[in-house]
């Protein structure tokens, strides 16, 4: 469908068309979660030159940002949000929620600091409420972090060089699709962050689902902790970076 759009002229050329996939969080039953949604961030990697962005709503909010953003803007859009239940992030102070409904979309949000941090988590989407978990065990522990979102793609040229560049002990990642293996290299989002981590020469690890068969179909939060997405496994990865 986008690449027959890209070959439109006239009115129609540019249509302003929105797809919602649904991916770990939303499709929980069995013939729905164990198949191509889980490969959400990938197929949205795959069409993203046809697209004029890909959104990962990480809340509610975030998610009516991003309705306001594709509203705004002509081409196709890609959604990926569980429709399952995510709490409302908040701000680092507690001083109210983390998004505004007056404020704009942005490609990526800082969600959580620590003075003179050298680690990051860098959380696509849904699962960044995890990430603010792992910040507070971490936190606890002295280990200095800062956690960012990524509300979507594509970033700016350059943008992915200057979040992680500070990070020199090293970056993780979580999200909620394949990932890949050392068999099939790293996918979806890891893939992105990892690269760029590689070019920069500091240490990364990635969380994400690594075998996608069979899994628990209750809810997504079962599913996430069938496939290892705990706020745990992040305070693992940042600690052995």
């Amino acid at each position: 469908m986008w690449q027959y759009q890209r070959n439109l002229t006239g009115v129609n050329e540019g249509l302003n068309v929105t797809f919602h996939l649904s991916h770990v969080g939303a499709c929980t039953g069995r013939d729905h979660f164990s198949g191509w949604g889980l490969d959400w961030v990938n197929v949205g990697l795959t069409y993203l030159h046809y697209l004029h962005r890909f959104y990962a709503p990480a809340d509610a909010r975030a998610a009516f940002l991003t309705v306001v953003d594709l509203a705004a803007n002509y081409g196709g859009h890609v959604i990926g949000i569980p429709r399952d239940d995510l709490p409302i992030l908040e701000k680092q102070d507690g001083s109210g929620p983390l998004w505004e409904t007056t404020e704009s979309w942005e490609a990526v949000t800082t969600y959580r600091t620590t003075p003179g941090a050298k680690r990051a988590i860098f959380a696509f989407g849904a699962p960044a409420f995890l990430a603010g978990e792992a910040f507070e065990t971490l936190a606890g522990r002295g280990i200095a972090t800062d956690v960012h979102i990524v509300n979507g793609l594509p970033v700016s040229e350059g943008e992915l060089d200057r979040l992680l560049g500070p990070y020199t002990d090293g970056v993780v990642t979580i999200e909620d699709g394949k990932i890949g293996d050392v068999t099939t290299g790293l996918r979806g989002f890891a893939g992105l962050a990892a690269t760029t981590a590689s070019d920069l020469g500091i240490p990364s690890a990635h969380i994400g689902i690594t075998d996608p068969r069979i899994a628990p179909s209750e809810g997504h939060m079962e599913t996430w902790e069938h496939f290892g997405i705990t706020a745990e496994a992040v305070v693992t990865a940042v600690g052995g970076l």
